[in-house]
């Protein structure tokens, strides 16, 4: 599966424009784009926009978040004409079929399991929406954000051309979302950092715990305090009896099973000191394995040894849940030559931000294969790793185009996709991903259960941490995830 590569090359891409698609129009234009890529990759699809955010798939359609952004990729208070809100991509015909427009930050989505939710809905999370700052006016839950007030929507997807909002919530601090997959709950995280702090008074904001019985009347039945950060983001054992919470300084293992569901109960925690910020927490296929990302927005560089610890996607062994272990890392992505890719802060170093930015960010594995996974890396494009040998893992590809900043890199149905904050969404195709896929094809699931569980941060920790910055970024400086004060 080694991957080998084209710098600068010049690949074709169907863009896909945004508007017109939704009136059944077959057009199309072709562009020549500069991109540094392995040879696997074959773009098929963009369809173009600012502010690219979290995407999901139901297993045909695509489910795009568009954060409210100015030109300089910083979030702006909503009004009128303003870009965002969710579109809607139909990866058979490669179109957009529907699209709600909602001005907000950073409007994350998740699909919700209909055998679960009882019907086809998204659940949108928010600071400031443009689309429910009436309904949200005078709620004691919720608090101001970018000239809105924050909270959840929950969107009818179930017409894919007209989807509508048929429920809201607020909440305190809703940076992320994330539906319970065997109960119909949400827990709707504050951002884990300065996102998850309340300015006027510097409390912590609660984890919402949210009953979408109803999903036309989302209620929310606790707020769960459990430490000084709040999580960024947060994933779920497939069982749904544990939790697993990313936020800065740890993740801690909660204890969801039963009524706990209502009022988790921490009962492990990870510290990695090598981690900046953990920002989110992805279980493998099989329930194996938690992948942690580092949103290493204070420092690391990008290099072309890609040997920086910093910015890490690291693979922990949760067979115990509540004593995970470290079993394996992934480096940020590599460079050929002197490519220079598009960063958030082009002009260098500012206030000790590096002059690439490369750190993970959202990610999947592909399904029933604990074995292969997609990442996003903003500035450092969208990898797919095999991770069979978790000592030595092998890049199966890498696609990054040079103006990019990739907020999200997932595999869907046969397909590699990128929400980027700045090209929009791509649909890429690598046959090596989709050929890991036993959903689509003849081979079996590829849950490593058969592996020994081994401890191996003496091995990939090293004793003496790489030095950092004198002065490194302060988080309320702003960033994708670091949100700067709240605007009212």
């Amino acid at each position: 599966m080694r991957a080998s590569w084209t710098s600068r090359a010049l690949t074709i891409a169907i863009l896909g424009a945004t508007l017109p698609l939704l009136t059944g129009a077959t057009t199309a234009t072709t562009a020549a784009e500069d991109v540094t890529k392995t040879d696997n990759v074959t773009a098929v699809a963009r369809f173009p926009g600012i502010g690219g955010s979290e995407i999901d798939s139901d297993g045909r359609y695509l489910f795009a978040g568009q954060a409210n952004l100015d030109d300089s990729l910083r979030r702006q208070a909503v009004a009128e004409g303003q870009h965002g809100g969710l579109r809607i991509i139909d990866t058979k015909s490669m179109r957009v079929v529907g699209e709600l427009r909602c001005p907000g930050t950073d409007n994350y989505v998740r699909y919700l399991d209909p055998e679960v939710f009882g019907g086809e809905y998204v659940a949108v999370a928010f600071h400031g929406n443009l689309c429910t700052r009436d309904a949200l006016e005078g709620d004691p839950d919720t608090r101001p954000g970018y000239g809105a007030f924050n909270g959840v929507m929950i969107v009818d997807v179930a017409n894919k051309r007209a989807p509508k909002i048929v429920g809201v919530v607020g909440h305190d601090s809703a940076h992320t979302v994330m539906p319970h997959p065997t109960r119909p709950y949400l827990y709707v995280l504050p951002g884990g950092i300065a996102n998850g702090t309340n300015v006027p008074n510097q409390s912590v904001s609660p984890t919402g715990i949210i009953d979408v019985s109803d999903p036309t009347n989302p209620v929310r039945v606790a707020k769960f305090t459990h430490n000084a950060q709040g999580c960024h983001d947060l994933g779920f054992s497939h069982d749904g009896n544990y939790a697993y919470c990313a936020g800065l300084g740890e993740v801690q293992v909660w204890d969801v099973a039963g009524d706990r569901v209502e009022s988790p109960l921490v009962v492990g925690s990870i510290v990695n000191p090598a981690i900046q910020f953990a920002h989110n927490a992805v279980v493998s296929p099989s329930g194996r394995y938690l992948a942690i990302n580092d949103e290493a927005f204070g420092f690391h560089t990008c290099s072309d040894s890609a040997a920086d610890l910093y910015g890490s996607l690291w693979i922990y062994d949760i067979s115990i849940p509540n004593a995970p272990v470290l079993a394996g890392r992934i480096s940020p992505p590599g460079h050929p030559g002197d490519q220079g890719f598009g960063t958030l802060d082009d002009l260098g170093p500012v206030d000790g931000w590096a002059d690439s930015w490369c750190a993970a960010h959202n990610y999947n594995w592909v399904p029933d294969n604990d074995d292969v996974i997609v990442a996003s890396w903003f500035g450092g494009g969208t990898t797919a790793h095999d991770i069979s040998d978790l000592a030595n893992p092998e890049l199966i590809a890498h696609y990054m185009p040079h103006d990019g900043v990739a907020w999200s890199g997932h595999y869907y149905a046969g397909w590699v996709v990128t929400n980027d904050m700045v090209r929009g969404v791509e649909v890429l195709d690598v046959p090596e991903v989709r050929a890991a896929d036993p959903t689509l094809n003849n081979r079996g699931r590829n849950h490593r259960w058969d592996r020994p569980r081994e401890d191996r941060s003496a091995e990939l920790l090293p004793a003496v941490l790489p030095p950092r910055p004198a002065a490194f970024r302060d988080p309320l400086g702003g960033g994708p995830c670091v949100l700067p004060p709240r605007l009212s």
